[in-house]
């Protein structure tokens, strides 16, 4: 009897013992299970999120395109203005300036160059910063290429920069209508 005991108390050991591997293996199962479901919620939010991704992108790429298209209409248009610019540019103001219409009977043409260099160091994009740097020519008359400078410096002296580069005898008849003149 006592073997039956034995037995059977052994047998009730071995179902309890199998009995807790079961509920452990149970419970490791559920976790198992409810890190799948949580993985398959992350798995469907990035899917998602991808999908929205994806989305956006095709509207960006969209949207580059259109931005793309706008800028090379704007670069044609730039380029248009740059030429009529580069046009207007070419088409020269009247080359000589008078600097006073009054003269005396004996006075002779000079023509005085004046240029400003600090037009351009003070402000580059100045309409006239280049017109002035290269130097503007003045019809100045006088007894002589002196007194056509001095008068010339007379006049800018008041202000900065300015410098009379050079006088010089005219040389051609200034009064006669150019061909560029009579074809405007």
């Amino acid at each position: 009897m006592m073997i039956n005991f034995i037995i059977v108390l052994a047998i009730v050991a071995i179902g309890a013992w199998l009995g807790n591997i079961l509920m452990t293996v149970e419970q490791r199962v559920s976790q198992a299970r409810q890190r799948v479901r949580g993985v398959r919620n992350n798995l469907d939010k990035l899917d998602a999120t991808i999908h929205r991704l994806h989305r956006e992108e095709e509207t960006l790429h969209a949207e580059i395109e259109e931005l793309t298209r706008e800028m090379v209409e704007l670069r044609k248009k730039q380029t248009e203005v740059q030429q009529r610019l580069t046009e207007a540019q070419s088409k020269r103001r009247p080359q000589i300036l008078i600097l006073t219409d009054r003269r005396n009977p004996g006075d002779k043409e000079w023509l005085v160059t004046v240029v400003n260099q600090q037009i351009g160091e003070i402000d580059a994009a100045h309409p006239l910063a280049v017109e002035w740097a290269r130097g503007r020519q003045y019809l100045v008359w006088a007894e002589s290429d002196r007194e056509a400078g001095e008068r010339a410096n007379r006049r800018f002296s008041a202000r900065p920069g300015y410098q009379v580069r050079s006088v010089a005898p005219v040389k051609e008849d200034l009064y006669s209508a150019s061909p560029a003149q009579s074809a405007a």
